[in-house]
């Protein structure tokens, strides 16, 4: 995909349930061109955004590379937001085993976004409290 896009042809868009489908069954995937961007900005400044388009999960290994974006959007007030943008990515990342395949990793991926959001609202819930 990427070299098409280079060579003046555009990329087909795909949507992300199809890509992690197609991880998922074993199909083989070629790294698909990622694009990006912002805009619509609230006014007031109570929406953030994280864009991380080169994680990695195993160091030296280009394989492992992934992206992250996510919209966090303020609703009356921008704590909840600026903590999640600041710690959701961690918590998930912090959910998932060390040290396994990348087929192991699609495989838990869910389960440790279901726990990196819990873990990130309990702790808001407790920094709440606190102050």
């Amino acid at each position: 995909m990427a070299g098409a896009a280079r060579d003046g042809k555009v990329a087909p868009v795909l949507p992300l349930a199809t890509l992690i489908g197609r991880e998922l069954r074993g199909d083989g995937s070629e790294r698909p061109l990622v694009r990006y961007g912002h805009s619509g900005f609230a006014k007031r400044g109570e929406d953030y955004f994280l864009v991380k388009p080169d994680c990695i999960r195993i160091p030296d290994d280009p394989s492992s590379v992934f992206s992250v974006f996510a919209v966090f959007d303020g609703h009356n007030g921008v704590s909840a937001a600026v903590f999640s943008k600041e710690h959701l990515l961690e918590h998930v990342m912090s959910a998932v085993p060390q040290g396994i395949s990348r087929e192991e990793w699609l495989q838990v991926l869910p389960r440790a976004l279901v726990a990196g959001f819990v873990k990130t609202d309990i702790d808001f819930q407790r920094k709440g409290e606190m102050e």
